[in-house]
């Protein structure tokens, strides 16, 4: 939000690689400055990660934020697809 979404990812990294586990807020976090940086692959990476490597259960907030993701690379038929197949009731924040 603040145009630092590289210092963001290069925190995270620091973050992991001294052992602090994220948390959900975290991958919010990385998922706004992965869609302003238009950083499509990484975003769906770092989404998938958070059950996969940690156990975050992605909250409306998440799913929302992937929406943004693929909205603003021009990937709106995705990004469709992504609200159809959220397995929470979506929110207007989607």
């Amino acid at each position: 939000m603040h145009g630092q979404a590289k210092e963001a990812l290069r925190l995270f990294s620091k973050m992991v690689q001294i052992g602090m586990k994220p948390n959900d807020v975290t991958f919010i976090g990385l998922l706004h400055a992965c869609s302003n940086m238009g950083m499509i692959d990484k975003g769906r990476e770092f989404f998938n990660s958070m059950t996969r490597n940690y156990g975050i259960i992605p909250r409306i907030e998440h799913y929302g934020c992937m929406v943004d993701l693929f909205s603003r690379a021009g990937l709106l038929q995705e990004a469709y697809e992504f609200i159809m197949n959220i397995p929470i009731k979506p929110s207007g924040v989607v």
